[in-house]
């Protein structure tokens, strides 16, 4: 059941990416009227691997219950219900 590991990171990371971005060009605005020097970049690099990241992490923690619940037979789990 990793693909729901993958699918519930992915939708947190097209909501959250955008927002954090968007936030930092707000606190852009909100610096220049403060007359601050601020300088916008984007770290390309830095978003690349915290997006590939929370991936492969959720991976390998919805592996460990994968893999339990494979190697459990079926009908031990029926029989006892």
């Amino acid at each position: 059941m990793s693909w729901q590991a993958t699918i519930t990171v992915l939708v947190g990371l097209v909501v959250g990416v955008p927002q954090g971005v968007a936030a930092g060009w707000l606190w852009l605005v909100f610096a220049d009227q403060l007359s601050v020097v601020a300088r916008p970049t984007i770290p390309v690099a830095l978003i690349a691997a915290l997006v590939v990241a929370p991936v492969l992490l959720a991976n390998a923690v919805a592996g460990v219950p994968a893999a339990l619940a494979g190697r459990t037979p079926a009908a031990a789990v029926l029989r006892s219900e």
